[in-house]
């Protein structure tokens, strides 16, 4: 822990600007009631279907991320980035694989068009979180071999050098307060993420091995996320926004999160900085890796043993 408060109090005595992040926390506290004031997430941006679904989210994210940009170069009076063709190209880029891969205009057709109707829902949770390799890992991909070959970071995913300790610590740390938060009422109708269904009656399996599968897809999911957020908005951005890549970044993660309970979305804040500057400081994703599919698979396993304790577990 001691190494990760190291690279917050390094990065805070060289980037805290007191204008800057006041702006950008009044911006997002005035997002967030609002959000949740209306349920705008739920009730206008989750119902789109087909390819409007996927314009409309794409300027929900580029609104979150160009108005925190543009809070960074106002405050800090360097705008320079904006003149940058790397920065247009890469913001673009990011948004565009934010919002296919958040949207995902046609899979729910596809697998209700191609499969038993008793797999439609736990195909889709899997789907819905292995696209993430083919609409975020595998561009990304792409776009480092052919654009930024002479770099040798790889957005974060080198192993080089890399101690997982301070990590696993942090995990430790939050298990309590997860365990605190799973008894709230908003947790426990979230979680958790897949629901019980047919499927494995249909495949002939146990239950349980659906829902390992599931849970495989889910962690998978968070390492894309992982790679977008942190290894490409940050990491990908230096080169084009130096250290002022991380708030553009929090932001849009925070936005991401407004489909879930609103503690969620109010932590993703906190947890998007975190492991932002971790990004940021030591060129390398593994960390929020750790912590990220650690979180969610504790979260999880507490659902799971709390429907058990319930008597609700099938």
């Amino acid at each position: 822990m001691k190494t990760i408060w190291k690279y917050l109090s390094n990065h805070l005595r060289t980037d805290f600007h007191t204008y800057q992040y006041l702006f950008i926390l009044i911006f997002l506290c005035i997002s967030i009631t609002i959000n949740y004031h209306l349920d705008f997430s739920d009730r206008y941006l989750d119902p789109l279907t087909g390819f409007q679904r996927f314009y409309v989210r794409f300027l929900f994210f580029a609104f979150a991320y160009y108005a925190t940009a543009s809070i960074v170069a106002l405050t800090k009076k360097e705008n320079s980035f904006f003149s940058q063709q790397q920065f247009w190209i890469k913001s673009l880029l990011a948004i565009s694989l934010l919002s296919l891969d958040s949207s995902m205009p046609f899979l729910r057709g596809w697998i209700e068009g191609l499969m038993n109707h008793r797999l439609h829902l736990w195909a889709y949770k899997v789907g819905v979180n292995l696209i993430s390799l083919f609409t975020i890992l595998l561009p990304l991909l792409v776009f480092y071999r052919f654009y930024e070959g002479n770099q040798k970071h790889w957005y974060g995913l080198r192993w080089h050098n890399f101690d997982p300790r301070p990590y696993l610590q942090m995990l430790l740390i939050m298990l309590p307060l997860l365990t605190a938060a799973s008894f709230n009422a908003a947790f426990q109708r979230q979680y958790p993420m897949y629901k019980t269904s047919a499927a494995h009656i249909f495949l002939d399996v146990p239950e349980w091995v659906t829902v390992v599968v599931y849970e495989m897809a889910y962690g998978l999911d968070f390492v894309t996320v992982e790679m977008l957020f942190r290894g490409f908005m940050v990491i990908g951005m230096i080169t084009a926004m130096g250290r002022s890549a991380v708030l553009p970044m929090v932001v849009t993660y925070c936005f991401l999160h407004f489909g879930k309970p609103a503690g969620e979305a109010i932590s993703s804040v906190a947890g998007g900085y975190v492991l932002g500057v971790v990004a940021l400081e030591t060129k390398s994703i593994w960390g929020g890796i750790i912590v990220h599919v650690g979180i969610a698979w504790t979260m999880e396993m507490i659902a799971y043993l709390q429907e058990v304790i319930a008597g609700n577990s099938p």
